[in-house]
């Protein structure tokens, strides 16, 4: 990462919207407030934006009563965080005329590198991390910011279970901790909460369970009416997608979601074989090898058949091994 360019441009202008991807998570969510708050306490004007309801569990984080949606005024400078690609951030007009200044700040492989500057690593476990690193030594890390950051970081990793914890993510993890941060508290903020009516809705989607490929993929399938009948939301459906992966012997675990606007919204999840952001790559989607997505404006059953064809013959490339 070009450090010492992001520092000399944080030193050289005065305003900045921190923004990211619409259907926010913990790393989205907890980078922003960190970064917000860290230029907020060196004299800056920071704003977060984030143009879509932020979920219910997050709402514990230090500054998350900042964040707004989409606002007319420009900043000297944009810095979006854990997008891959513009149109995820959900805007309504160019980019250029919310910042002079565009910083992209990204971990996806799939990232298109549409900023002035690009400070894009695709070894890093979150956006989380990379803004630990960015402020580290440059401005008094509190609880607060501390707090958002092992968020991100906790997140991602799937409370590091999943295959990007790194020695580095530890060491930070370790380093948040000592600042005062209880990873018990956070844990159960993030992941043992859930509504009834998620409760509701996981039922029915298991109903929907199919295995295939000889047992290598878990399809999942989540309506609208499924959602209305269980009076569940987006953010209730958060998770799902990892009973099916856990299922012994499967590789890859899909979810397709019905939207209301005829979008069919699939999820992809895989274990230790599959790069699972090559298969959402054909379909103009993108992510990290072990978790990715798309969306396809298809029939159901159409999208459900290109998709998982693709997966199987992923997953014959990969290992070798037949799928039927």
């Amino acid at each position: 990462m070009d450090l010492a360019a992001f520092y000399e441009l944080v030193e050289k202008n005065k305003s900045f919207m921190i923004a990211s991807h619409v259907a926010p998570d913990g790393d989205s969510i907890g980078s922003v407030l960190a970064l917000t708050l860290a230029l907020q306490k060196i004299g800056k004007k920071a704003v977060p934006v984030i143009n879509d309801d932020i979920p219910e569990k997050y709402k514990f984080l230090p500054g998350s009563d900042l964040i707004v949606k989409e606002t007319s005024a420009n900043y000297d400078v944009l810095i979006a965080l854990d997008c891959g690609d513009i149109e995820r951030l959900g805007f309504d007009k160019q980019l250029k005329e919310y910042g002079a200044i565009v910083v992209n700040i990204d971990h996806h492989k799939s990232n298109s590198y549409f900023g002035d500057l690009n400070l894009v690593d695709s070894n890093a476990s979150s956006v989380g991390e990379m803004i630990y690193q960015l402020l580290d030594g440059k401005v008094q890390i509190d609880y607060d910011i501390a707090l958002n950051i092992y968020t991100s970081i906790i997140t991602d990793t799937g409370s590091i279970r999943y295959s990007n914890t790194t020695p580095l993510s530890l060491k930070i993890l370790a380093k948040l901790v000592d600042k005062g941060i209880r990873p018990d508290y956070v844990s159960r903020q993030v992941f043992e909460r859930r509504s009834l009516a998620s409760i509701k809705l996981l039922k029915s989607a298991l109903s929907t369970l199919e295995i295939l490929a000889d047992g290598k993929i878990a399809s999942l399938l989540i309506t609208q009416d499924m959602l209305k009948v269980a009076q569940a939301n987006e953010e209730d459906t958060n998770g799902i997608i990892n009973y099916a992966r856990e299922i012994d012997g499967v590789e890859v675990a899909v979810l397709f979601k019905e939207n209301e606007d005829s979008l069919i919204k699939v999820g992809l999840r895989s274990n230790e074989k599959v790069d699972v952001s090559k298969i959402a790559a054909k379909f103009n989607g993108g992510g990290h090898p072990r978790a990715a997505g798309c969306q396809l404006r298809l029939p159901l059953k159409e999208t459900q058949e290109i998709v998982l064809n693709a997966v199987k013959l992923a997953i014959m490339e990969e290992t070798g091994e037949r799928c039927n």
